[in-house]
């Protein structure tokens, strides 16, 4: 079982990442992901065949998915007709993920697929386990706390907000407390990855019905050319300075204090 914790702060409350970009249906990526397969295999060599229900209009028709899973499995590649992505558990800082973001898109670009790469994705979540005396909201800046009325205590409480950067857009939604029951944003699909320190404290709180709280920090960039791979590489170097900047600005000094 992991016990890690990701990034290179004192007490880092991130869990989850993944970049990923969206391409134009691809509807013979199955006949490429023999050569994709052999080309990650060394550092991807558990694969996992899956399925994701497309909805186009009324209709509705399932699709096939690939999951290449690295041995610890703490990383792993999901390829698809609509979406490729990296997805991490395991995170020593930005460089080592984009390094590893870098041999994926190699391998992509060497089997020359020629996929149309409709937008980039960057996202990172962050889990909140308050401390003694502290609530999920005190992590967050005094403008994302919302309010609370006379004589009443917050059960959940969530905030959103999209920011633009010279061609991208950042979306922040924070959680303080985040819904019962939820350990991380509904609508994040993870890999079946191990799970590092934080999420593993973070379950044991739900289980005794204690609040916690999640940070989720989406950068998005239209690309609409074909794939190549230094390109977008450059591409996600700067998104993640921009969700950097993003996620720090959410954060109030008490975070600041525990976590770096």
């Amino acid at each position: 079982m992991a016990t890690t914790a990701l990034g290179t702060w004192r007490q880092p409350p991130l869990v989850y990442v993944v970049a990923e970009f969206v391409i134009s249906p691809y509807y013979s990526m199955a006949s490429q992901v023999p050569r994709l397969q052999d080309s990650l295999r060394s550092t991807f060599p558990r694969t996992i065949e899956a399925r994701e229900l497309i909805v186009d209009g009324t209709e509705s028709s399932p699709q096939p998915l690939w999951q290449l899973v690295s041995a610890d499995q703490m990383h792993g590649v999901q390829l698809g007709t609509r979406a490729i992505s990296l997805h991490a558990t395991s995170y020593a800082q930005s460089s080592d993920f984009l390094s590893r973001w870098a041999e994926v898109l190699d391998a992509i670009q060497i089997a020359d697929l020629g996929a149309f790469v409709e937008r980039a994705g960057l996202r990172y979540i962050d889990l909140i386990v308050p401390s003694e005396g502290h609530s999920p909201a005190d992590y967050l800046a005094d403008g994302l706390k919302g309010i609370e009325p006379e004589g009443a205590h917050s059960t959940s409480a969530m905030w959103s907000a999209a920011f633009q950067f010279d061609g991208s857009l950042v979306n922040l939604r924070t959680a303080a407390p985040a819904p019962q029951g939820f350990l991380l944003p509904p609508n994040l699909n993870a890999l079946p990855l191990n799970k590092p320190a934080v999420m593993h404290e973070a379950e044991k709180r739900l289980k005794t019905e204690q609040v916690i709280g999640f940070v989720d920090t989406d950068c998005l960039k239209e690309i609409g050319r074909v794939l190549d791979a230094s390109e977008l590489l450059a591409v996600y170097t700067e998104m993640q300075k921009l969700t950097s900047r993003t996620f720090k600005a959410a954060l109030s000094e008490i975070a600041k204090g525990e976590w770096m």
